[in-house]
């Protein structure tokens, strides 16, 4: 039996959407250990295809290889039966007789959050808006310890929402009928860090657009991914220093002035093996001086290094 800290680490460094249970292999739905969640996150995969709009320089998925076509993209009756069956488990205790979950201290083994997630951008899945509201259902009407059932969590470059309706879809099934958030990607609030960073078709001034209109119909937590990315002397090199920080703190001390509903802010680096050589996790010194440089905002800035 792994040590506790041992298990941590390694739960931490791996998010593989690959689960299997008692010989059982899951494709949707999948187990992690999430430090933002604070615990045990079930996060939630529609993108078997990989689609997605952006291709960060820090994403564990390999864009690389050849993408599944469309139909065999999730259908919701598979991601209904994983999530039931996985609960199923969780709640037998049959989850954790087996590695490495098996090793998880009692104060983690509390299902923190169900998390869209996975493999590509949530919101461009064409079953997203069914299955969240399928597992809004399903949380609904099971029992929970003390009552509290775990948030639906939106993980999301905010793209999928620039429309009116689909901010008002979203709003109906994470937050108002609720328990739910969403977390919004902002890696780089200037031109040159979001093609490096992010390297998204979508022009940034129509990124940024896009996202003054989310912020300012739902409330959000922002996520924002710091990471170093080559050595030092390397002319393709680009540090998270001053010309990356400067327009991030600008941009959301702007919303926040403008009365924007943020409610919180984590800033956060690499903690997984991203598919792209050369992406360096950022010391946690530089995250915590940051973030109190950020401390004069109206909500937590948080750090998780």
């Amino acid at each position: 039996m792994d040590s506790p800290m041992a298990t941590m680490n390694l739960l931490h460094a791996d998010h593989s959407r690959l689960f299997t249970l008692s010989g059982r292999p899951f494709r949707a739905v999948y187990p992690v250990l999430s430090r933002r969640a604070g615990g045990l996150s079930i996060g939630i995969n529609l993108n078997f295809d990989k689609g997605c709009n952006f291709d960060c320089i820090y994403c564990q998925v390999d864009r690389t290889g050849p993408l599944l076509p469309e139909g065999e993209l999730p259908a919701p009756e598979l991601v209904m039966e994983e999530i039931a069956a996985l609960f199923e488990a969780l709640d037998s205790g049959r989850f954790y007789q087996e590695t490495p979950f098996g090793d998880l201290p009692p104060e983690l083994r509390q299902v923190k959050d169900i998390a869209f997630s996975g493999d590509g951008e949530p919101t461009l899945a064409p079953s997203f808006r069914e299955v969240s509201r399928a597992v809004r259902e399903f949380v609904a009407r099971r029992p929970w310890p003390g009552n509290a059932p775990p948030p639906l969590r939106l993980i999301t470059n905010g793209s999928g929402l620039f429309a009116g309706e689909s901010r008002r879809q979203t709003a109906k099934t994470f937050l108002e009928d609720g328990p739910g958030e969403i977390w919004l990607k902002l890696d780089a609030a200037d031109p040159a860090h979001f093609a490096f960073i992010n390297r998204s078709r979508i022009p940034f001034d129509r990124m940024m657009q896009g996202l003054d209109l989310v912020v300012s119909d739902l409330p959000v937590t922002i996520q924002t991914m710091v990471l170093d990315f080559g050595q030092e002397g390397d002319p393709e090199a680009m540090p998270a220093d001053r010309t990356l920080w400067d327009p991030l703190l600008k941009k959301v001390a702007g919303w926040a002035a403008e009365g924007r509903a943020i409610r919180a802010w984590h800033l956060y680096s690499v903690a997984r093996p991203p598919a792209l050589e050369g992406v360096r996790k950022v010391p946690a010194e530089r995250l915590e001086a940051w973030a109190r440089e950020a401390a004069f905002l109206p909500f937590p800035v948080l750090v998780f290094p």
